[in-house]
């Protein structure tokens, strides 16, 4: 017996044999304004008179997912990029993506997750920005300073974590943080003077490449601002570029608290609900925070500064990835939702993790032919250093199914 049986739907939008575009309308045209809102935050409410499950936007997957259990840990970022092999990224971030989906299935499609922090279906993954200055804290995230390698790995990654299959996405990929983002000084508030020749030859081409070719379902904006305009507030990176030029048609997600930063950092305008006028009419559709859309563009609405058209834009979008996820649908025609929570750490995946490993190993350099190693003259090896027993697996990393080796153990 079905979960649900669509002859018998009770509003439209649930019916899963019509267009996706048709079920996204006819749910918009049901809510209030207050409830458009809502779905526009990083965790969007439910809605119980139209049957909305609460929603919670964004986890982590750069090498392995983040929150919500125990996972395969994979080589960081930087690694999976010296592999050099967009098959094996593919191989990679797909493994990543069966585990996630596992474990949303273990979570009875969702319904049993209770912790805001688990979120099982949306990830803000890869990062995709320019390695430009190692002091950058966060220059292990990316996948080094050539943006054609970025490019490759990156639309391999977004590949792989979506999946393959033509109506239902596994889980969604947010490349980010659009754009030039690659700096640890003054993060929040520095503003980047970039000819428009630099940003569409290096900048730029990993995104365009993971939007045209890796299909990417969502962008991340920046916090910073790009010649006098913050990132997230700026309509020619956000509509002209990302939209028109490349034809995105998936939602934009604000880096963590970068709404706020257009009034409090950047100085941009004057009050938080412009700060939500500038944001929305540029094109973010969704806060990652709990303040710009969460607090003030109800207010800005109700005082004429922003229309209800573009509420519903944003919206909409934000809903169409939602829709593409099956969570308005039964279980029985989405692949996805029959991935068993066995995969999770399973031996394939480890041997997966262990395969990246060797395979990101980069020789600098061999002095006096030391390597490899003669096991017939050197009878001891030292390991030394503050890390010598220690595993570091890297920014956002997760916990792992199976204890690590350290280098001392090794």
């Amino acid at each position: 017996m079905p979960i649900l049986g669509f002859c018998q739907t009770k509003y439209t939008f649930q019916n899963q044999d019509l267009p996706i575009e048709t079920r996204v309308q006819d749910l918009l045209e049901r809510l209030t304004v207050e409830e458009k809102v809502s779905m526009l935050v990083s965790t969007a409410e439910a809605i119980p008179r139209l049957d909305v499950e609460k929603y919670y936007h964004g986890n982590e997957a750069l090498h392995g997912v983040v929150k919500g259990g125990r996972f395969t840990v994979f080589p960081q970022a930087v690694a999976l990029a010296a592999t050099w092999n967009s098959d094996l990224i593919y191989n990679v971030s797909s493994a990543i993506s069966d585990e996630a989906r596992a474990k949303w299935n273990f979570y009875n499609q969702g319904k049993d997750q209770k912790n805001v922090y688990s979120d099982l279906l949306t990830f803000w993954s890869p990062t995709i920005n320019m390695a430009r200055d190692p002091r950058w804290g966060r220059t292990p995230e990316t996948y080094g300073e050539d943006p054609y390698l970025t490019s490759k790995i990156g639309v391999a990654f977004v590949k792989g974590l979506q999946g393959n299959d033509e109506n239902y996405l596994k889980v969604v990929s947010t490349p980010k943080h659009f754009v030039a983002n690659n700096q640890e000084d003054n993060r929040f508030a520095y503003n980047a003077n970039i000819s428009e020749r630099a940003l569409r030859e290096y900048y730029f081409p990993a995104y365009k490449a993971t939007v045209q070719e890796g299909n990417a379902q969502s962008i991340m904006s920046a916090y910073n601002a790009i010649n006098g305009v913050p990132s997230t507030a700026n309509s020619w990176l956000l509509n002209t570029v990302l939209r028109d030029e490349w034809g995105f048609k998936g939602y934009v997600v604000s880096d963590c608290g970068a709404p706020t930063y257009i009034v409090k950092s950047h100085k941009y305008v004057d009050t938080k609900e412009l700060g939500a006028k500038a944001a929305l009419e540029a094109g973010l559709d969704l806060e990652c925070g709990n303040d710009i859309y969460a607090k003030y563009l109800l207010s800005a609405y109700k005082k004429g500064l922003v229309s209800e058209e573009h509420i519903d834009k944003a919206t909409a979008r934000v809903l169409t990835a939602r829709f593409k996820l099956g969570i308005f649908d039964s279980t029985e025609n989405n692949p996805y939702t029959k991935i068993s929570p066995d995969v999770i750490g399973s031996k394939k995946h480890q041997d997966l993790a262990l395969e990246a490993s060797r395979e990101s190993m980069v020789l600098l350099k061999n002095e006096n032919n030391i390597l490899p190693l003669d096991v017939n003259t050197i009878k001891k090896i030292a390991v030394v250093g503050f890390n010598a027993n220690q595993v570091v697996f890297g920014d956002y990393s997760g916990l792992p199914v199976i204890k690590p080796v350290s280098p001392l153990e090794g």
